[in-house]
């Protein structure tokens, strides 16, 4: 417990401001999802990974627990508790949220950037699709998420 307690303590706090504009990729979506191209972590650009990939290493949190080919977002919980790191229900900032069961067979990932007392949250994503109103392989914002169904991976500074 003790060592879950300090991962988390160096993690951004409750009143971090997050970066989460300037995906380096961004001017090359949605084409470079569309052609299945690998960025700098070996995740498809412009996908929801990719992203959150990105929006971690700016944020200066570890990416070292990646593995690759094993990246689909529904997998991040499992490889992230094998590499020690602690995974919960509730959101915090400068958490990765996981809905494994979302955009099947994928699931989907997202950066949070705020969290609400009545334990909704924002977060910042790519690639959330078409059959939630948004077009492929582009940013958005969405605000107040319910947690539902959601596992958070609270990544530590590096």
């Amino acid at each position: 417990m003790l060592a879950v307690t300090a991962a988390i303590a160096v993690a951004p706090s409750a009143s971090a401001k997050v970066i989460v504009k300037g995906y380096p990729l961004a001017s090359s979506c949605p084409a470079a999802g569309i052609r299945d191209d690998v960025d700098p972590w070996l995740m498809d650009s412009c996908n929801c990974t990719s992203y959150v990939a990105w929006a971690l290493e700016v944020n200066d949190q570890r990416t070292d627990w990646f593995v690759p080919g094993s990246m689909d977002a529904w997998n991040w919980p499992n490889v992230a508790r094998q590499a020690g790191l602690p995974t919960g229900a509730s959101p915090r900032i400068g958490a990765v949220a996981v809905w494994p069961k979302l955009v099947k067979p994928f699931g989907h990932v997202a950066y949070v950037t705020a969290v609400h007392r009545n334990r909704t949250f924002d977060v910042s994503e790519y690639n959330l699709g078409p059959t939630f109103g948004f077009p492929r392989f582009t940013y958005d914002a969405r605000r107040d998420v319910d947690a539902d169904g959601a596992v958070f991976i609270y990544v530590p500074r590096r």
